[in-house]
């Protein structure tokens, strides 16, 4: 801060810039407004004066300071409000009031920027809230990505597992039709004993039979694995499909019941004909091969139709991968890589140094961005070879959701940073706002205590006075747009729920102080609603600093 070049720019800007009304009250004294426009630029000169010095004295001992003042000088040069000062002089004097009016009004608007700037007020806020916003933006694009990396994968993964569970049903197809050929070997030998047959020769078959019925009551038990890795890869295929991102029943199959498997199911036929081998074995057993031929004939039967399900199962599963092409995978893939490396690039981007050359702070997540991308590369590369990338893209989503994770934890550091700042800003802002009233205050009670000596014949008050009247009206009229700025610094931050109803009633009360003002009332209701805003200025002063003590203190 530098107070006095502050305290002296609020001073020349609360007095600058006659309001209109005022303004045009003076058009029959032209002298007078002139005048009062020559004094305001021999000020302004000797301010920027002021300022000069004070920026080389600074120098050293405060640096900063320094180069808040070298700032400030700049913009008082850029803006050439010297030579706009001494063009409003001119216009006065030449009468023309409506051109010296939005001179004026320009001037005011860059000297309340030129006080900002002076009071690095806004700027270290402004900084705060770019890179927050900056920050965000890069979080919800780090969020998005890692979303579509997760579809992706989750697609490459249910690939993964169709081709899986195809080469299970093919494998089990297989079994089934070499234990359909063995039974229907074993079938034709028994049919060629007739009715009957000597315990040497039906024994071996009922022995065959046995391990016939051994191994269909393990395919049975496998086959129940498999129809329940089905149902479930149908249950996520009726979960992923449009329209139905809610539904997540899944059919009967993917809950078999307890005990027998289902007869409509692969493992139930396979089951029945596990059932019938048995029936086979004990007639063969007991040397009836003629009878045992109507229980091979049924394995037989429930055999083929065992295979005959398992292919339609296979057919259900080759469906199933067509609607997840390897092409559109790695298209899909290669658009997540492209706009992750955009994302990286930009992120690297920002920490480029500013138009006024200040460092720029590191990227949050940026390292783990970049890294993602190689990894979505070869993802990529592998689909296009028709191979599932699972783990590369699992692997990409982490470094993703990880940089997400930085990019949050940066967020909240700095918002909490903002918070601070915005209370310390408003506690600045209030101490200069309580200043100002304070004589503004004074200056009402002063001025009424006159006014009844001084009235004109009419009864009319003096153009002087009138005048300061509306001069008075400014100044709560610009403490009531001070706490508007206040306001909105606050829902920006959402700091607490305490201050804004205070600062609003604030802002309305400076607004209703103007307006009795500006009605030319000074009396004792005009003064005590002054001492009201002051008080809530103290009120919310104090609160401010309660505040900070207690943030500084951890609690």
């Amino acid at each position: 801060m530098i107070p006095r070049a502050i305290a002296m720019l609020m001073a020349f800007l609360f007095a600058f810039a006659t309001p209109s009304a005022s303004l045009r009250a003076q058009q029959d004294q032209p002298v007078a407004a002139a005048s009062k426009q020559d004094l305001a630029s021999a000020k302004f000169k000797d301010l920027t004066e002021r300022m000069q010095k004070l920026m080389v004295v600074l120098q050293k001992s405060e640096p900063e300071d320094s180069k808040t003042l070298s700032a400030g000088l700049q913009y008082v040069q850029e803006k050439k409000m010297m030579a706009r000062l001494d063009k409003a002089g001119d216009l006065l004097k030449q009468e023309r009031w409506d051109e010296a009016l939005v001179v004026m009004g320009d001037l005011r608007k860059d000297l309340a920027t030129l006080l900002d700037l002076l009071q690095n007020r806004n700027d270290d806020l402004r900084k705060l809230l770019e890179e927050i916003k900056k920050l965000e933006a890069f979080k919800n694009r780090v969020d998005e990505l890692a979303k579509e990396q997760t579809a992706e994968k989750e697609d490459s993964a249910r690939t993964e597992e169709l081709q899986k569970h195809l080469a299970d049903l093919e494998a089990k197809k297989k079994e089934t039709e070499a234990l359909l050929a063995e039974q229907k070997k074993l079938r034709d030998q028994t049919n060629e004993l007739g009715m009957q047959a000597a315990a040497e020769a039906t024994k071996p078959l009922a022995e065959k039979e046995a391990e016939l019925q051994e191994k269909t009551e393990k395919l049975a038990k496998d086959l129940e694995g498999v129809e329940q890795k089905d149902a479930k890869l149908k249950a996520d295929a009726k979960k992923g499909e449009p329209g139905k991102p809610g539904d997540k029943s899944e059919p009967s199959e993917a809950k078999p019941s307890e005990g027998s498997p289902a007869a409509g199911s692969c493992s139930g036929k396979a089951g029945k004909a596990a059932q019938s081998m048995g029936k086979a074995e004990k007639q063969l057993g007991d040397q009836k091969p003629e009878p045992s031929l109507k229980d091979q004939d049924q394995a037989i039967e429930e055999l083929k139709k065992t295979a005959e399900a398992l292919e339609e199962m296979a057919e259900d599963a080759r469906r199933e991968l067509l609607k997840l092409p390897f092409e559109q995978q790695a298209k899909k893939q290669e658009q997540t890589q492209n706009a992750t490396d955009t994302l990286s690039k930009d992120m690297e981007k920002a920490e480029e140094p500013g138009e006024h050359g200040e460092e720029a702070q590191p990227t949050p997540g940026k390292k783990r961005v970049q890294q993602a991308v190689p990894k979505q590369r070869a993802a990529a590369g592998q689909l296009k070879e028709y191979v599932p990338a699972k783990q590369k893209q699992q692997d990409a989503k982490e470094d993703l959701e990880a940089a997400k994770k930085e990019l949050e934890d940066r967020l909240a550091q700095l918002r909490q940073q903002l918070q601070d700042e915005v209370l310390r800003a408003l506690e600045e802002r209030f101490t200069a706002m309580l200043a100002r009233q304070r004589e503004l205050s004074a200056q009402t009670k002063t001025l009424d205590a006159t006014r009844n000596n001084i009235l004109t014949a009419s009864g009319a008050l003096p153009a002087a006075l009138a005048d300061k009247l509306a001069e008075l009206a400014t100044g709560e009229s610009d403490l009531q747009m001070e706490a508007a700025d206040a306001l909105k610094l606050l829902e920006e931050d959402a700091t607490t729920a305490v201050f804004p109803p205070m600062v609003e009633q604030l802002r309305d009360d400076l607004g209703a102080v103007a307006s009795k003002l500006k009605a030319q009332e000074s009396g004792q209701p005009t003064q005590i609603a002054q001492r009201e805003v002051e008080d809530l200025l103290e009120l919310l002063i104090n609160a401010l600093r309660k505040t900070i003590e207690r943030k500084e203190c951890g609690h």
